[in-house]
């Protein structure tokens, strides 16, 4: 903090203990600098900041300086996730209307800076796997279609993966009767979705790390 970290709790992540076991000797430090620039990026942390950050771990850990290898790792991933290609970028899925994995990390920020207590993330998905494009195409706009339906207020509503959506709510006493309703569309030949609720964790780099693994094909 004294070094200029702005926001405490997002500080933690994953790739922060992979960087602390790496400068130890347990792990490859260029490949956990690189994954840590990357998870700064996608938390909309400054290169700046986050190379302080690094320095500052070195320096309580008494062992100088970074090594150059170590700081031009954390740059080159930083810049990769930072230039993403504009079409990963858009804020809406053309396909669905719901909003992009980029936005979802970029709503979920907003809400982190106020407060996340009370908040959940409810998913989607058909069971087992749609091999025919055709049908993973009507799987996609039905699950959309039945996300809107079930979710018709203020509720972020995101494309995570080709088959697989997500609604950002509130854990409150309607949840149930929408997460009900949900489950009870046909999304295909009859077939209902599977659905799972996860409460949001309580930092934002948690968070992170959750839309990161659901937005993983499956």
């Amino acid at each position: 903090m004294a070094e200029g970290w702005s926001l405490a709790d997002y500080w933690w992540t994953p790739e922060v203990e992979s960087t602390i076991r790496a400068v130890y000797g347990s792990g490859d430090l260029a490949d956990a600098c690189r994954a840590l620039g990357e998870a700064r990026a996608s938390a909309g942390v400054g290169i700046a900041e986050g190379m302080n950050d690094l320095a500052a771990l070195f320096a309580v850990s008494g062992l100088g300086e970074p090594p150059f290898d170590a700081l031009r790792a954390f740059a080159a991933g930083w810049a990769e996730e930072s230039l993403t290609p504009l079409s990963e970028l858009a804020c809406e899925d053309p396909l669905t209307g719901l909003v992009t994995v980029a936005y979802l990390r970029t709503r979920l920020a907003q809400l982190y800076r106020g407060s996340a207590a009370g908040m959940c993330l409810v998913v989607a998905e058909p069971y087992g796997k749609t091999e025919e494009l055709a049908e993973r195409l009507a799987v996609v706009l039905n699950l959309a279609t039945a996300l809107r339906k079930a979710f018709p207020g203020d509720e972020t509503l995101a494309l995570l993966t080709p088959v697989r959506v997500g609604a950002v709510t509130r854990e409150d006493d309607r949840l149930a009767d929408k997460v009900a309703r949900l489950r009870d569309a046909e999304i295909l030949y009859g077939r209902r979705p599977r659905v799972w609720v996860r409460p949001l964790p309580r930092a934002y780099g948690q968070a992170l790390a959750l839309i990161r693994s659901l937005s993983l094909d499956a």
